[in-house]
Formats: structure tokens, sequence, C-alpha cells
């Protein structure tokens, strides 16, 4: 039996570019850092637009309550509608804006989690699981198991392990 040598985690910037340079790759294995790490930027990524959007519904919200007590001003009324319109375009380009990059990041995303499972051992198959309404909750829970999981340390049918290496003897 070989013995092996752990290679040092990769950072928060070379997983987001390991990620990105296997753009549509589902071959091979990834790391638990490189899928983590990914993971987090995609929080990041959600969250700000997700603060973005509540704080333009905030705006639409405050438009409205406006146009009660200016219906019967025409002055108000026109700089109401020029907000209004000024929000819908913003928003508008956030949607835009919001869909190009959740696309961008689709394929990396399923890239980095089929290799992650192929880390383990398991097929990249089995996220299809997430399709399947009712399964798809217990199935989250056990891909989260999945991929907190060690990765083997000897190569499998999907490749040499990116973590651990052969020691020299």
């Amino acid at each position: 039996m070989e013995n092996y040598v752990s290679t040092p985690t990769l950072s928060f910037v070379q997983a987001i570019k390991n990620c990105f340079s296997k753009y549509c790759c589902f071959t091979g294995r990834a790391r638990r850092s490189e899928y983590w790490w990914f993971q987090v930027l995609n929080w990041i990524l959600s969250c700000a637009f997700s603060m973005i959007f509540n704080w333009k519904v905030s705006k639409v919200d405050e438009i409205k309550s406006q146009v009660g007590e200016a219906i019967f001003d025409e002055e108000k009324m026109a700089a109401i509608t020029a907000q209004a319109e000024s929000v819908d375009s913003t928003f508008m380009m956030l949607m835009i804006v919001f869909g190009i990059v959740s696309l961008l990041i689709l394929l990396p995303a399923l890239g980095v989690a089929v290799r992650r499972l192929h880390d383990i051992g398991k097929s990249g198959w089995w996220l299809l699981l997430c399709l399947v309404p009712f399964v798809n909750f217990i199935f989250a829970i056990v891909m989260l198991i999945w991929t907190i999981k060690d990765g083997a340390k000897e190569p499998n049918q999907y490749g040499a392990s990116p973590k651990y290496i052969p020691a020299e003897a």
C-alpha cells in the first residue's frame, strides 16, 4: 500500500480560477476546497443580487405611497412617473445582468459539483435527483454530506486524487 501526502488546500482565488478554467469540464475530480469556495462565490453573488432586488422593491413601495398623496397634482404625478420609469429601467437592467451572471456560473457550478462527486467515487448523474420533486430535499441533505466527505486518496475510475500525491520512498 502506498503512502500519500496531502497537498495544500486551494485559496479562494485559486479555486475560482480553477473552476472557470475548467468551465465545462465534467471529467476528473475536484477537491473540497475547490467546490466549497465556488459555493461561497455563488452565495456572495446571490446575496448581492438579493440586496439590490430588495432595495429596488422598497423604492417601488415608496413610489406607490407617494401616488396617493399626489393624485390630483399633475406636477407631482409627472415627477413620480419619471421616478417610476427610472426605477423600472434600472430594475430591468439588473434582471438582465443577473440572468447573464447566472448563465455564466451555471456550467462551472455543475462541473465542479460533478467533479466533487467523482472525488468520492460517485457518478455525476446523481445530480439529476435535484430535478425530482420531493426527492430533491432529501438529496440536498445527502449531497451536503457527500461534499463534506474527504475524497479517496487512491486513484479511482475518475482519475487521480487532486489532493493526495504518492509519497516518495
